[in-house]
């Protein structure tokens, strides 16, 4: 299998196809990237097979739709979790950190060949089902494409991994959706994932990711190497695109926490007022 795959990466053509097109360090991973898009399907597809038979009230009780949402959800997770760990890795990695802009390493491109995939899968599936996922949602797949793509140039690895930290919002947000979905909104647990949700998003997409965003700018900016414009054009996009979903993807979460208190509230409020007539 070894051999297959070192054939595969390391032959002439592979080699001079990925310099052409100025990915030269995507050359030894691009298997990987077709590989985990395949394995994000799968995931997905598994999420159909699966689903019914551990959870057969929920699944029997959601819609075409909502059963579509669950499954992309399990992949999306799936993702999320893989990439938070492995970018607290890249994060410390001291040879990164000292070059942020222009710093290559191992670790990190074998995780953001994962991460490329799984972008891949997201913009293909999205495309099929763009009435239900929306043009945000397709705005978003591919975005991080295009940036984590870039990451093989290679440029911004360091800031890769520190902006997969949002992913961390999206573990809470798909348990969330998840606990909804099984009827558990009076658990304990859906209030606590509740405001966990509400916290990571504020603070890993809004206040760290505004605060990685300066430093990205100010880094390219200030950098003594030229820069191909199409790049860091494409990256200053990509980084308006995903930073103003995630502002008004936040103002979403707590307009539905207000109303879901509110909601809340006039249901106490009517069980009061109906209170006094049953117990006449």
């Amino acid at each position: 299998m070894n051999a297959v795959y070192d054939i595969l990466v390391n032959n002439s053509a592979s080699v001079g196809f990925f310099n052409t097109i100025g990915l030269p360090r995507l050359a030894p991973y691009w298997p990987r990237v077709f590989a985990s898009a395949a394995i994000f399907e799968l995931i997905f597809r598994l999420g159909q097979t699966v689903t019914p038979i551990v959870f057969p009230s929920t699944w029997n009780r959601l819609n075409k739709i909502e059963r579509y949402k669950w499954c992309v959800r399990l992949a999306s997770i799936a993702h999320a979790c893989y990439m938070v760990t492995n970018s607290l890795v890249i994060i410390a990695n001291s040879k990164l950190r000292s070059n942020p802009l222009y710093g290559y390493d191992a670790v990190a491109e074998s995780a953001y060949s994962i991460t490329v995939g799984y972008f891949l899968w997201d913009i293909i599936d999205t495309y099929k089902n763009i009435q239900i996922a929306g043009l945000g949602f397709m705005a978003h797949a591919i975005m991080s494409f295009g940036v984590y793509l870039l990451s093989f140039t290679p440029f911004l690895q360091y800031y890769g991994a520190c902006f997969m930290m949002f992913e961390v919002s999206t573990i809470f947000l798909n348990t969330h959706l998840f606990l909804e979905d099984l009827g558990l909104q009076d658990a304990i647990l859906y209030f606590i994932n509740g405001m966990a949700l509400v916290s990571s998003f504020f603070f890993a997409r809004i206040v760290y990711g505004t605060i990685l965003s300066i430093n990205v700018w100010r880094g390219i900016a200030n950098s003594e190497i030229p820069i191909n414009p199409l790049i860091t054009g494409f990256i200053k996009l990509a980084n308006l695109t995903l930073m103003g979903l995630s502002y008004y993807w936040f103002s979403v979460i707590i307009m539905t926490a207000k109303r879901n208190a509110l909601d809340a509230d006039l249901i106490r409020a009517l069980d009061e007022m109906d209170g006094p007539k049953k117990a006449d």
